[in-house]
C-alpha cells in the first residue's frame, strides 16, 4: 500500500519538475537527469503525509513543498557524488551527474536545484507569508552551515577514523532535512515543533538503515555502489555499533516516533505517516 502511495507522490513530483524546468540548456538537462531518476521520494512522501495530518494546505501547495524538498535533496546528492566528496560514479541506478554531464555542469546543476527549492516556496500564491518564512527557515537551518553542510564536512573529516560522532554526522547530514520535511507543511507552530523533533528520530533511523543496506544490499538493488562507504573508509553506524545493534537502534527510533505520532492531540490522519515510518526500516534499497 505504501509503495503505491510513494509512487503517486513520485509521479506528481516528476510532473511538476517537468513543468518548472523547461529550458533545454545543458544545466537544465543535468538537473532533470537527477530529479527524474528512479527514487523512493521518501522526503516528498513525508511532506504529503505530514500535510494530511493537519489537512490545511491545498494540493498545489503540498505538491510545491514536495518538489522543493526533493530539489534540495537532489542538489545534495549531486554534490555528494563529486570527485572531491565521495567520488561515486552511480546514483539511482544511472551514472552520477558529474559522470553524465561533467564536473562543472554537475556543480552548477546542484547549485541551481538548491536555489530552485527556495524559488518554488516563494512563488506559491496560496501559502501565507508567515508560513513561507517558516518553511524557508526550516530549509535553511536544515541545509546550511550548521545543518547538512556541516554534516558533510564532519563526514569528510571522519574518513579513515573511528573517533567521529556518527550520531551527530547522521543527524546533520540526513536527519535535519527529513525533520524539515515533516515540519514544513504544518501551519500550527506547536504541532510543527513536535513534528520537527519526531522527524529528527525518523531521519536518524533512515540513515542508520542506509548504512545497514550498504553492507547487506547489492549495487543493483541500491542503485549505487553498495561498497562505497568501505571504499572511502567512511565512519558509519555499522562500523561503530555493529550490524545487529544498528538495526535494533533504528527499530527503536521508529517505534518511538510512531508512538509520538499516535499520541498527537486531535483527530489527525496519521495512517500514511506511520506506514512511511515502518517502510523506512523494512525497505531493501
Amino acid at each position: 500500500m505504501i509503495n503505491k502511495y510513494l509512487a503517486n507522490v513520485r509521479e506528481s513530483v516528476n510532473q511538476q519538475f517537468l513543468n518548472i524546468i523547461k529550458s533545454d540548456s545543458q544545466v537544465s538537462k543535468a538537473m532533470l537527469h537527477t530529479v527524474l531518476a528512479p527514487s523512493k521520494c521518501i522526503r516528498a512522501g513525508i511532506v504529503r503525509a505530514a500535510a494530511e495530518l493537519e489537512g490545511t494546505l491545498n494540493k498545489e501547495s503540498i505538491n510545491n513543498l514536495e518538489v522543493a524538498v526533493e530539489a534540495m535533496h537532489s542538489y545534495s546528492l549531486i554534490h555528494d557524488d563529486l570527485p572531491a566528496m565521495d567520488d561515486d560514479d552511480m546514483r539511482r541506478g544511472q551514472p552520477s551527474n558529474h559522470i553524465a554531464y561533467g564536473e562543472a555542469t554537475a556543480i552548477l546543476a546542484g547549485d541551481a536545484l538548491h536555489s530552485l527549492a527556495y524559488e518554488i516556496v516563494a512563488n506559491d500564491t496560496n501559502l501565507s507569508v508567515d508560513h513561507k518564512v517558516n518553511i524557508i527557515k526550516l530549509l535553511s537551518d536544515a541545509c546550511g552551515f550548521n545543518g547538512m553542510i556541516l554534516g558533510q564536512q564532519l563526514d569528510l573529516e571522519s574518513e579513515g577514523s573511528d573517533t567521529g560522532d556518527i550520531n551527530k554526522i547522521h543527524a546533520l547530514k540526513t536527519g535535519r532535512l527529513i525533520s524539515a520535511s515533516l515540519a514544513m507543511p504544518i501551519t500550527n507552530s506547536k504541532l510543527r515543533m513536535k513534528l520537527k523533533i519526531v522527524g529528527e528520530d525518523i531521519g536518524l533511523a533512515f540513515q542508520i538503515m542506509d548504512d545497514v543496506l550498504e553492507i547487506t544490499g547489492s549495487t543493483k538493488a541500491l542503485g549505487k555502489d553498495s561498497k562505497s562507504d568501505v571504499k572511502n573508509n567512511k565512519l558509519t553506524y555499522v562500523s561503530v555499533y555493529g550490524l545487529e545493534t544498528a538495526v535494533k537502534n533504528a527499530e527503536k527510533l521508529i517505534e518511538k516516533s510512531i508512538n509520538k505520532i499516535i499520541d498527537l492531540d486531535g483527530n489527525f490522519n496519521k495512517k500514511n505517516l506511520i506506514e512511511i515510518c515502518n517502510f523506512i526500516i523494512s525497505r531493501d534499497n
